[in-house]
């Protein structure tokens, strides 16, 4: 392909390395098929030596990336149970308080009740 000086770059065509790799080959399915056993595809398209040192080095750092973020899944997840445990622990202790505050606001209410409406009076009196 030839570009002319001034104009943009054209983007790569989709099964661009796909080509260049079948075409490498040879057009015989026979000598394709014989070859692929000992390659494999990447999200490129790209036919890779499985024997190359390359190929060996990218498994090995994905391997250990993917070991990472297992870790650190596993990790996030251990801190979220920790963090739901404390959080249950909380809520149990609010809900008990709720429940005393409740009593006693109901015994307060009943000692209210039972006062005269002449001391009523006075109380509210006192509060204005």
């Amino acid at each position: 392909m030839h570009l002319q000086p001034g104009h943009p770059t054209p983007p790569p065509t989709p099964h661009h390395h796909h080509l260049q790799a079948s075409s490498s080959k040879g057009m015989s399915s026979a000598s394709s098929t014989s070859s692929s056993s000992s390659e494999t595809r990447g999200k490129s398209k790209k036919w890779v030596d499985k024997n190359s040192n390359e190929y060996r080095v990218r498994r090995e750092r994905n391997n250990i990336a993917v070991r990472k973020s297992r870790d650190k899944a596993k990790m996030r997840n251990a801190e979220t149970q920790q963090k739901v445990l404390e959080l249950s622990t909380e809520n149990d202790k609010l809900r008990k308080r709720v429940e005393q505050l409740s009593r006693e606001l109901e015994t307060l209410r009943g000692i209210f009740r039972q006062l005269p409406e002449s001391s009523l009076v006075k109380v509210m009196g006192n509060c204005a």
